[in-house]
């Protein structure tokens, strides 16, 4: 079987990164994939060295990019040579050019994960992409979804009619969220799975194993490892009390001028192969991102869950999905007795679980 996966991989970002993949190597067990190199520029402008848009916020993002140059560089190269030796593209095309079949055909086309249906992640005006909802397949193709993301976006009542509209030709739809599940359950009057994100459908081992990584730890000294995205403001006062109770250094993930809170080391160039090895020999994570979450979670590492304000609803979905809700901080007050340590005994059995059926709803979307 040739399978099409339609998704966010061409961009400066792990966790996109990441599910592409991930994705990628789960779907490889079912046929032939390529990821559709799909050219929108609002994605892929991250990987322009320095981003330029002329408003305020567009300056000023430009002089940040100039004033760490230097290791925007090297990240950025490290992003591509990951994408170059790890994923398989179809042709870069545009949409009109997807139209008329530019990325060849195949039997089936997968509308990946990530927030693909979130307007506000794919379009600079926050408009519908029509590309990912497969609208250049060919008449009569088979088309599924595997853990498509809203994200945190709140439809009008005029765009849930495009979603509808969208969605029609589906013959499977499964989503990332359990707002979304319900919501799309709503307006579209059918079955939706929801299913876990790629990146946790491959166990650690395989992780370490798919991209090459071996076990032999290279940081001998242990450490906490901060790997915050919105970086909201709790998060300093997260990384105080935990640094300072369990006594050790704190290394940060952070290609940003700052790192948001008080750390020992900051890592800006950190590509997608260090990212997956300092996750792994971490010795506690505070995180305000999903993808930190997922990694934490799937490599059994401790951790704090730091809220994201209105972006914690796929945290809050994951880790309801697991029974570990007690990891989410929202306040000061949330982790005055908080536990360091956690048993992952029925988390991963709830994981493994959930991995099983998910595995399960995808082998039966691709064979309808």
């Amino acid at each position: 079987m040739k399978i099409a996966l339609v998704t966010i991989h061409n961009t400066n970002n792990y966790g996109a990164i990441f599910q592409a993949f991930a994705l990628q190597v789960v779907l490889s067990r079912f046929g032939e994939v390529e990821i559709v190199d799909y050219d929108n520029r609002h994605v892929s402008r991250s990987f322009d060295l320095i981003r330029f848009k002329l408003s305020f916020h567009g300056v000023l993002g430009a002089g940040k990019d100039f004033f760490r140059l230097l290791p925007r560089r090297r990240v950025i190269n490290s992003f591509k040579a990951f994408i170059s030796n790890n994923m398989r593209l179809t042709k870069t095309c545009s949409a009109s050019e997807l139209k008329k079949g530019g990325a060849g055909f195949f039997d089936c086309y997968v509308a990946g994960s990530d927030q693909i249906w979130n307007p506000a992640c794919v379009s600079p005006d926050s408009i519908l992409d029509p590309v990912y909802f497969l609208d250049f397949c060919p008449a009569g193709a088979r088309k599924i979804s595997y853990a498509s993301s809203l994200g945190a976006y709140v439809f009008s009542d005029q765009e849930k009619l495009k979603l509808k509209e969208y969605l029609q030709g589906f013959s499977a739809v499964a989503v990332r969220e359990r707002g979304a599940q319900l919501l799309l359950q709503e307006v579209l009057g059918r079955k939706v799975d929801h299913v876990l994100d790629p990146t946790l459908l491959l166990s650690k081992e395989e992780w370490l194993k798919s991209v090459g990584l071996t076990k032999e730890r290279r940081d001998k000294e242990k450490y906490i490892l901060l790997y915050t995205v919105p970086k909201v403001s709790l998060v300093r006062d997260v990384v105080d009390y935990f640094s300072e109770k369990i006594g050790l250094r704190v290394i940060t993930i952070d290609q940003g001028l700052s790192a948001g809170a008080r750390v020992d080391k900051h890592i800006r160039d950190a590509g997608p192969l260090d990212f997956i090895r300092l996750f792994s020999e971490a010795e506690f994570v505070i995180t305000d991102s999903f993808h930190g979450v997922c990694f934490s979670l799937n490599f059994g590492k401790p951790f704090v869950a730091v809220s994201p304000g209105k972006y914690v609803n796929r945290i809050e979905s994951l880790l309801s999905l697991v029974g570990l809700e007690d990891r989410l901080v929202k306040s000061v007050a949330d982790f005055a007795d908080f536990s360091v340590d956690i048993d992952f005994k029925l988390a991963h059995e709830k994981l493994l679980a959930a991995r099983g059926a998910s595995l399960a709803v995808l082998s039966t979307s691709l064979e309808i």
